[in-house]
């Protein structure tokens, strides 16, 4: 009997002792794999949050490479006509004259030697539509202004400001370089062209280096220099950069004077290229006086030499 009985009270304190520490167990872990749950949640929301404002971020302010690798799509180019299109371009003038750059040029001490002009202001209209950048790359979406020159007088050198817009690219967002190619030849040859005796020559070769990507819709800077005239011989050289004075093209190119050019008429391209008007050879006086230049729908410029 004493026997059975301390059997039954051993049985049942072994019985407690065994489950005493499994309940104790049981709620460790319950509450261990609780807290576990809950860092990892406010791990992921953290990830998530930090990851949407990325991406949010990246949307309206794309990094440059992000924009190479899966460019956006830009809307066409609007109507000449289009009110929009009048404003832009008048915008486009009140910007050329705060531009960095030309403001600092014109600041800068000798600026006597220095004149402004505008080519192809003065492009009749019959010939304007058979002219490449007079005409046909001049609009909304491409060069949506003429260019303004700043040139020293004894034509060594020149700065062109040039707005580029989004209707001109290769790949989307970047200019195509068959226009950085068409540009660098017209200022290069406008270089040449005044360092000729007839004022009138041919592009003999144009080598081109292109130094890095040009995104659309913004301001250029060409700079040309003579690099040595001789005969019937000009040699030039320069290139294209961006406001910050970034180099994304640099050229060289050599521009010969046709035999035959003392026969030809070369006031017509003179005019063109904007040559001053206190030149030796003066274009005739109309094409010289500073008159204004409307654009469609009012937006206004002025294409006189002015020093």
């Amino acid at each position: 009997m004493l026997q059975s009985t301390l059997r039954r009270n051993v049985s049942t304190t072994v019985r407690a002792l065994r489950h005493a520490p499994r309940r104790h167990a049981s709620t460790s872990t319950g509450s261990s794999t609780s807290s576990s749950y809950l860092r990892w949640f406010g791990r992921s929301s953290a990830y998530s949050t930090i990851a949407l404002a990325a991406y949010g971020l990246g949307s309206l302010y794309p990094p440059t490479l992000a924009t190479y690798i899966s460019p956006r799509s830009a809307p066409p180019p609007l109507h000449p006509l289009d009110p929009q299109h009048i404003a832009q371009v008048a915008q486009l003038e009140d910007d050329l004259t705060r531009l960095p750059p030309l403001v600092e040029h014109r600041a800068k001490e000798g600026s006597v030697e220095w004149y402004e002009t505008r080519p192809y202001l003065h492009l009749p209209e019959e010939r304007k539509v058979n002219s490449l950048t007079g005409g046909a790359l001049n609009g909304p979406g491409k060069l949506a202004i003429p260019p303004l020159i700043r040139a020293k007088r004894d034509n060594s050198e020149a700065l062109v400001f040039v707005h580029v817009g989004r209707g001109v690219c290769g790949h989307e967002g970047i200019v195509h370089g068959g226009l950085l190619a068409t540009l660098l030849d017209e200022t290069l040859g406008r270089q040449a062209l005044l360092n000729l005796p007839e004022k009138i020559g041919v592009t003999a070769y144009l080598h081109l280096n292109y130094r890095a990507p040009t995104s659309a819709d913004q301001w250029l800077v060409v700079k040309t220099r003579l690099v040595e005239a001789k005969g019937r011989k000009s040699k030039v050289a320069g290139g294209i950069y961006d406001m910050q004075g970034n180099v994304l093209v640099e050229a060289e190119a050599l521009f010969i004077q046709p035999k035959y050019a003392k026969l030809l008429d070369t006031r017509r391209m003179r005019e063109m290229i904007g040559e001053p008007d206190d030149s030796k050879e003066p274009i005739d006086e109309p094409s010289t006086l500073p008159v204004p230049v409307t654009f469609p729908g009012g937006a206004t410029a002025f294409g006189n030499n002015k020093a």
